[in-house]
């Protein structure tokens, strides 16, 4: 009873803004009209779980209660049901102003309550309102926030709704075709679920219009007969399915006429190919003939032009061996010349050897005697050199080994020590060219003379020791050593008056060597010098 008593000054309310107070309380003096104006707002209250949309009174009266309402789920229904018929009726901007007003009010109470059905219901309104205002931005964006908060509840039918707003807007934003099918099937997926059919067809038959817009007709021709499927299980008129059923023939002869355009593509791609091949096969055989004639004809110019060439060739040849010849005659006479050369200097040498030892026989004085003694060794040393020369195969180098044992038994005999000195020999086998051979063969002869005859006062078991080493990174080292009385005290053989000494010191010199001399147990010469045979010369 109080219920109804309620609903009565909830009416009395709307009259009194639609009609004013004076007439609302004549009105209620009546009986009956109290009875009408109870039965109105007992049906506004009882639409609430209604799917059906209110009427333009029901909207005015809904307004005009809003204000009064509590927030609460009633008053939720009821802006959605305003906000629905708003957008379902709307003439101008203002309309649907109106009916994002009332969606966004009504999401704001929902949200206070924490119901995620009816956060879900208030977004897909709104994201239906913004498809009406063409704002594809916040469409998807509302329909998302939908499908966020409906997932989380039963309410299938209208989490399907909310991912056909999401499909509406990739239509809208001309997405790629991937991502415009995710969506309604999804969409389809939980209208079937929900078990309607209506929208289940609806769902398919869009998916068969995505299909023919991309020319796949087999997918197109099956999920419209899905749709009709679905319609037929909704119980619609045949009237209203004719036309998707004249769209099913319409496919189905698209289809044939599409298989038929892929047959006569085929049949033309085939006689086009054999065409083709054949073309390929006539110009082939054309370039192959072409191309043998041009190897022919190269070849037959290689060949005249090999035998020219060999012609040229063989001229140039004769010329060439005629100079090798001419080269190798002037060669050989260059080397006997040489030998020529060498031997008469040799001999030369000898005979000025000979002159010195006249002259000994007329010379009192033992110093004279004894200079003429040393430059006839000095002499012989040279001489030496210039005789293994001639009687080489090398006229350019000389083997030292032989070199060194045949100056040191011409020394032995010059003095004849016999078996009063002994010689020890530790010889490395290399060669090495005259630039060399010389100033080592005079300094070795300086250095054994002066060992023969100051080193052993008394003759007696004298040792000289001679080492010549050819060691790494083209070093050479000579070593002539002795066991005899050793150097003076005072001696400096940095500043010493002894021609024999400055003249060890400049053949140094001369192949950049260095020479020292001191006292080990006798006396001890060393020089060291390095020999680059790409210097040599």
């Amino acid at each position: 009873m109080r219920s109804n008593q309620y609903r009565i000054v909830l009416f009395l309310l709307v009259l009194w803004f639609t009609i004013g107070d004076a007439n609302a309380l004549t009105f209620l003096k009546n009986e009956n009209q109290t009875e009408l104006a109870e039965k109105n707002v007992s049906v506004l209250g009882n639409n609430l779980d209604q799917e059906a949309a209110y009427s333009e009174l029901q909207v005015k009266i809904a307004e005009k209660l809003l204000s009064r309402l509590p927030e609460n789920i009633d008053k939720i229904k009821v802006l959605l049901k305003v906000s629905d018929w708003y957008e379902a009726s709307y003439n101008s901007p203002n309309t649907l102003e109106k009916a994002f007003q009332y969606a966004e009010y009504a999401l704001r109470i929902s949200q206070s309550l924490n119901s995620n059905i009816y956060v879900g219901k208030c977004y897909l309104q709104l994201s239906m309102v913004q498809e009406l205002r063409n704002n594809n931005l916040m469409l998807e964006f509302n329909a998302k926030k939908a499908i966020e908060a409906l997932a989380k509840t039963n309410q299938t039918n209208d989490l399907a709704e909310s991912w056909v707003m999401i499909w509406s807007a990739k239509m809208r934003t001309l997405a790629p075709m991937a991502e415009r099918f995710p969506p309604i099937f999804k969409a389809a997926e939980l209208f079937e679920k929900a078990g309607n059919n209506k929208r289940s067809g609806d769902c398919y038959r869009e998916i068969s219009e995505l299909y023919f817009s991309i020319s796949d007709f087999n997918h197109s021709l099956h999920f419209l007969k899905k749709a009709i499927f679905f319609y037929k299980a909704a119980h619609l008129k045949e009237s209203d399915i004719y036309p998707i059923s004249s769209r099913l023939n319409i496919i189905y002869e698209a289809e044939k006429r599409n298989r038929d355009i892929i047959k006569l593509k085929n049949k033309t791609l085939l006689q086009q190919s054999k065409l083709e091949n054949e073309v390929f096969l006539r110009n082939s055989m054309i370039t192959f003939v072409l191309l043998l004639l041009i190897i022919l004809g190269l070849l037959y110019k290689s060949y005249r032009f090999k035998k020219k060439t060999n012609k040229v060739l063989e001229t140039q040849q004769d010329e060439i061996n005629k100079k090798n010849t001419t080269l190798e005659n002037l060669v050989v006479e260059k080397e006997w010349l040489l030998r020529e050369i060498h031997h008469r200097v040799k001999n030369n040498l000898h005979m000025v050897v000979g002159l010195l030892a006249s002259q000994v026989e007329f010379l009192k004085n033992e110093e004279a005697v004894q200079a003429i003694n040393n430059s006839q060794n000095r002499i012989q040393a040279m001489s030496l050199i210039h005789q293994k020369l001639y009687q080489s195969e090398n006229l350019s180098i000389i083997d030292m080994p032989s070199y060194i044992f045949e100056l040191t038994e011409y020394l032995k005999d010059s003095f004849e020590i016999r078996n009063t000195i002994r010689f020890i020999l530790d010889i490395d086998s290399f060669n090495l060219p005259l630039s060399h051979s010389i100033p080592i063969g005079l300094i070795f002869n300086e250095a054994v003379t002066n060992a023969i005859k100051y080193a052993f006062p008394d003759q007696k078991n004298g040792i000289i020791t001679i080492s010549l080493k050819a060691e790494e990174n083209n070093k050479y080292i000579l070593i002539i050593r002795d066991n005899g009385i050793g150097l003076p005290p005072d001696f400096d053989p940095y500043n010493n008056p002894s021609l024999g000494i400055k003249l060890m010191h400049g053949l140094s010199a001369d192949i950049d060597g260095k020479f020292l001399i001191t006292n080990a147990n006798g006396t001890k010469i060393t020089l060291e010098f390095i020999f680059n045979e790409n210097n040599s010369h």
